[in-house]
């Protein structure tokens, strides 16, 4: 019998119903990413747009509406960076991160339930190991607790840490910098992986591990666009040049089409929680559709 034709299997409504489901979450997913790219546009060049003369479609000190000589409040030319309330701790896109990885994490309890008969399988220590790295990023991303609870970090990680808080990524580059690599291939190159992981291995709970549904490509495809011009303006261009200047410059320019108006770093790990939420509920209907 195929798995999942069982009596006690999903029905093909129940498969539709989860695809249905995907398909809204990952609509949804676009919309909030359209949001965040207004915003930030505006925010970002925000005390540049404020000195944008619409009426002339030049850019100055003082710009005049065709009946009163008046400069325009639309924008605010001491704001730029990022919104507060969007990107910094606690903020909306870390409070949906770790919403995502809490919801990751009871889904995958209920993984290791299904093949808690296997204690003794390779693939249930790997699950294990997948498990205890849920938990770190989980709780690297709180602080271990001090974003929420607010202790005062001890002599060591005042020392040491760069951000001064209770985690171990902000202490060094190879801390910081390996994980996050990880999970960038993991999360946007996963559906090529597979293609050649089954040229060596024929153990489906593997193959499905890797990439347990083909519509997570859709969020892979998401990451590489939110990764790659960045990657490659960065191969391109040693430095830029900071320098302040009332006209739109080539270092503008460049934030512009890196992607670097939103705070890009905080928006990947975004698109990590929400693969690897979404690969928890597509892995866990894979091992109902076994029972």
């Amino acid at each position: 019998m195929v798995p999942g034709s069982s009596p006690g299997g999903p029905t093909k409504e129940n498969r539709l119903l989860n695809s249905n489901k995907f398909k809204i979450s990952f609509i949804a997913f676009i919309i909030f990413t359209i949001f965040l790219l207004f915003e930030s546009f505006f925010w970002h060049y925000s005390s540049k747009l404020s000195y944008f003369c619409f009426d002339t479609l030049s850019f100055s000190t003082y710009c005049q509406d065709v009946h009163v000589h008046k400069k325009y409040t639309i924008f605010d030319s001491n704001r730029f960076g990022y919104n507060p309330l969007i990107w910094n701790e606690r903020g909306l896109v870390e409070t949906l991160q770790i919403l995502f990885l809490i919801i990751s994490i009871l889904y995958f309890c209920k993984i290791l339930f299904f093949k808690k008969r296997e204690k003794k399988n390779l693939f249930y220590i790997i699950l294990i190991f997948y498990f205890v790295c849920l938990l770190y990023y989980f709780f690297e991303e709180i602080s271990w607790g001090q974003h929420y609870f607010n202790w005062k970090s001890s002599d060591f990680f005042i020392e040491y840490n760069n951000q001064k808080e209770t985690n171990l990524h902000n202490i060094s580059n190879l801390l910081d910098q390996l994980p996050r690599s990880l999970l960038s291939i993991w999360c946007s190159l996963s559906f090529i992986i597979i293609i050649f992981f089954r040229k060596f291995n024929s153990n489906e709970d593997y193959n499905f591990f890797i990439l347990p549904s083909k519509k997570l490509k859709y969020i892979s495809y998401l990451l590489l666009i939110f990764i790659l011009p960045d990657l490659i303006l960065d191969l391109f261009i040693a430095e830029l040049d900071y320098t302040t200047t009332l006209q739109i410059n080539f270092t503008d320019i460049i934030i512009f089409f890196s992607l670097n108006f939103i705070r890009l770093s905080e928006y990947q790990e975004l698109l990590f929680t929400f693969y690897i939420l979404n690969h928890s509920i597509f892995f866990k209907n894979y091992l109902e559709k076994k029972i």
